[in-house]
């Protein structure tokens, strides 16, 4: 039968074994809360720099963008615009302008209506290509989807839209006679 000093010993091991596991699981909580905190300050950092470029990337766009609006503003004061300024109507979105290509003249009585042309026009800076929906608009005006209206105000506020024909034009509704619109 084991004696007391046996016991002892036996619990002194036991205790021994038990301190160096706490002592163990100590050691390894703290190594993987400095990983933790090693890949916390990694991730600050890196979103730091994310940040920091997006902030930069942001800057570059908006002063590309400011660039890009004052050149579709100036392009009429720029050599080589081919038509007059002053025949040239800023819209911005979705056409840059509406261009009235011989309207100066026409106002002048320096020609005729034959010589007035419409014409949408886009800025591009550099390789810049057509948005979907400038290509869908230039699609309606190259399938002849472009008309003329007149929108009539009566006394009473009430609203009637029709489309200009000439009167020597040749339609189904005679000549020089609106279609009214829905």
């Amino acid at each position: 039968m084991p004696g007391l000093s046996d016991v002892l010993i036996l619990l002194g091991l036991v205790a021994a074994v038990a301190l160096l596991a706490l002592v163990l699981v100590v050691f390894l909580w703290q190594a993987e809360r400095r990983r933790g905190q090693s890949r916390i300050e990694q991730l600050l950092q890196e979103h730091e720099r994310n940040l920091s470029e997006a902030r930069r990337e942001s800057v570059q766009k908006s002063r590309s963008s400011l660039k890009g609006q004052i050149a579709e503003q100036m392009a009429p004061l720029l050599p080589g615009f081919r038509y007059l300024p002053a025949d040239a109507r800023f819209l911005g979105d979705p056409i840059d302008y509406l261009v009235f290509s011989g309207y100066t003249d026409l106002r002048d009585n320096r020609t005729g209506a034959s010589d007035l042309d419409i014409v949408l026009l886009e800025v591009k800076q550099g390789a810049s290509s057509l948005s979907p929906l400038q290509r869908a608009i230039a699609k309606s005006v190259q399938e002849g989807r472009v008309r003329f209206e007149i929108l009539r105000i009566s006394e009473e506020g009430a609203l009637s839209s029709e489309t200009w024909h000439p009167r020597n034009a040749a339609h189904p509704r005679g000549a020089g006679e609106p279609r009214r619109l829905p």
